[in-house]
């Protein structure tokens, strides 16, 4: 009598290897993916069947992943999506393989020609299991820290032959040696893509830098130098031409200077108005106190005094006028105007 079935157990796949590689002539570790990717491992689990018993059910797992059977006989039957076995009763392992593609970056030091210059590759590698059996086979856990030491080698003699001068050309050297290595990953079943980016080192593209620099501002040197000169000329003939505008106003000197002052300071108008009163009012108590000095002491002659008169005597009339056209008294159209006082003859006496 058949024993209870008892469930499955699975077993995990065993963990990816973790140690990092030295580059020894660098003193340097290259960037490994197995320990930052969970999924280096396409084998996602293990069945051990010894007891297993199904009847006619049958087991699928997940429908995107491969199904690698072991038999009694330690034979291997591959069942692809989404085919599945229709019984599981001769198989004494079971392995689940996951055959997306999937990728890592690889980041590695390589050597040039000369031992103390040294490139900077970053090769894009795409891979995925295309035969589950034979990678189940070749009981390898990790899958990127395979395709990195069987890149590693090609990779570091493709570069070996080329000066650090000759990035161009080791780029493309590299690209070429890993494109012809179509046999990695071959025999565990791994389809491999690669795409390699080449550059020379820190040090190299820093110097590099320092000397395009230098050759830009040497260029530059002459036409900046001729641009600052001829923006000091400019600049001369600019204050040259202010010099002479501001001679001409100030040569005409009074009003002329003093609106030249309020156009370029214009907060100062109230003051100078104000200023201005008061220069007028003392420049009219001056020429007052002149004329009286010269009424006082009679030192004019009559017929001097003849043009003083007839000034008085417009300005009294010029007042008056404003003053009736100001309180718009009417004035008689038939009469003929009368003449000023100073406009009078006196009448000869009979």
């Amino acid at each position: 009598m058949d024993a209870p079935a008892e469930p499955a157990r699975p077993v995990a796949a065993e963990p990816p290897e973790t140690g990092p590689e030295r580059l020894d002539w660098f003193c340097q570790q290259p960037e490994h993916p197995g320990a930052e990717h969970p999924d280096a491992d396409p084998v996602r689990t293990v069945w051990q069947l010894p007891r297993f018993r199904l009847g006619s059910r049958r087991f699928t797992g997940r429908i995107d992943h491969a199904l690698v059977c072991v038999t009694r006989e330690g034979t291997y039957d591959t069942f692809l999506p989404p085919d599945r076995p229709a019984s599981v009763r001769r198989y004494v392992a079971l392995y689940e393989v996951d055959t997306r593609p999937r990728g890592f970056r690889l980041r590695v030091p390589l050597p040039s020609l000369v031992d103390c210059f040294e490139f900077e590759v970053t090769a894009e590698v795409t891979w995925r299991v295309v035969a589950p059996e034979r990678f189940v086979r070749s009981q390898e856990r990790n899958a990127p820290g395979l395709l990195s030491r069987r890149l590693l080698p090609v990779m570091r003699g493709a570069s070996r032959r080329h000066r650090i001068e000759e990035s161009a050309e080791a780029e493309q050297a590299v690209h070429d040696a890993v494109n012809a290595a179509s046999w990695i990953g071959r025999d565990e079943g791994l389809r491999v893509d690669c795409a390699v980016r080449l550059r020379r080192d820190a040090t190299e593209r820093f110097h590099q830098a320092r000397l395009r620099t230098a050759r830009h501002e040497a260029e530059a040197l002459e036409p900046e130098h001729k641009a600052s000169l001829l923006r000091e000329q400019l600049e001369a003939t600019r204050q040259a031409g202010k010099i002479a505008f501001y001679e001409e106003q100030l040569a005409k000197g009074g009003y002329a200077a003093l609106a030249l002052h309020l156009a370029v300071h214009p907060d100062d108008t109230p003051r100078v108005l104000a200023h201005l009163s008061e220069e007028q009012a003392r420049l009219v108590d001056h020429q007052l106190s002149l004329i009286s000095q010269v009424l006082e002491k009679g030192r004019l002659e009559d017929y001097l005094m003849a043009g003083p008169h007839q000034e008085i005597a417009d300005r009294m009339t010029a007042l008056l006028r404003a003053t009736a056209l100001s309180d718009q008294a009417p004035q008689p159209s038939a009469e003929a105007p009368r003449q000023p006082l100073a406009q009078r003859r006196p009448e000869p006496d009979a």
